[in-house]
């Protein structure tokens, strides 16, 4: 059962780079055998398809986002100064982890036939998430919250969660083209973040 377990893993974990690496048009299955290790069947075995180890891919980033969500719930931070700088770490840490996927996520959410995607069903649920942060923070203060709850969405989603899509996408070619560190990249992210989607916030 515990070989199984693994074998399954190894074999998401090998389709996961393959499909960042080559698209998941590009990727065969035969590919991702070799790479994991295993016959072209075991995969028919535990996979009726390419298209269900990319949905359990997928589905995988979904339920972690969540997860990431619930945790950040638990301490609602202030936007002004530095008090959000742990909720942003968490969201960096997170897409830098799952930078891989992201780009497959990203790369199959673009694609002109896909009404919806992960990247927009993530959207939902982080900004949702952001959105109701931001209520309670005015609530607690005593403002009104604003009327206009499209333009909320709109900033979330724009200026709130795409930067962090394109930290993921971009991080290691900016790090290389720019001479920038990690480090560096992401506290100078962190300031510019403060000036667009924070200020935004406290106008």
């Amino acid at each position: 059962m515990r070989d199984s377990v693994e074998t399954r893993a190894r074999i998401l974990k090998t389709a996961e780079r393959i499909f960042s690496e080559e698209g998941f048009d590009g990727a065969r299955v035969d590919t991702i055998a070799k790479e994991a290790g295993v016959n072209k069947a075991l995969i028919y075995y535990y996979f009726k398809s390419k298209e269900e180890i990319l949905e359990t891919i997928l589905s995988g980033l979904f339920e972690d986002a969540k997860n990431m969500i619930i945790r950040s719930a638990e301490n609602t931070p202030d936007i002004s100064g530095d008090n959000y700088r742990e909720l942003f770490d968490m969201y960096i840490d997170f897409v830098t982890k799952n930078r891989k996927i992201i780009k497959i996520a990203v790369a199959e959410s673009a694609k002109d036939n896909k009404k919806s995607s992960v990247i927009m069903e993530l959207g939902k649920i982080i900004v949702n998430a952001e959105i109701e942060k931001i209520r309670r923070s005015y609530n607690a203060k005593g403002l009104h919250f604003p009327e206009d709850e499209k333009e909320l969405l709109v900033m979330e989603f724009f200026t709130g969660l795409m930067p962090f899509l394109a930290y993921a996408l971009y991080k290691e070619q900016w790090e290389s083209v720019y001479n920038i560190s990690e480090d560096e990249l992401r506290e100078t992210l962190y300031r510019v973040y403060q000036k667009t989607h924070l200020a935004a916030h406290l106008e």
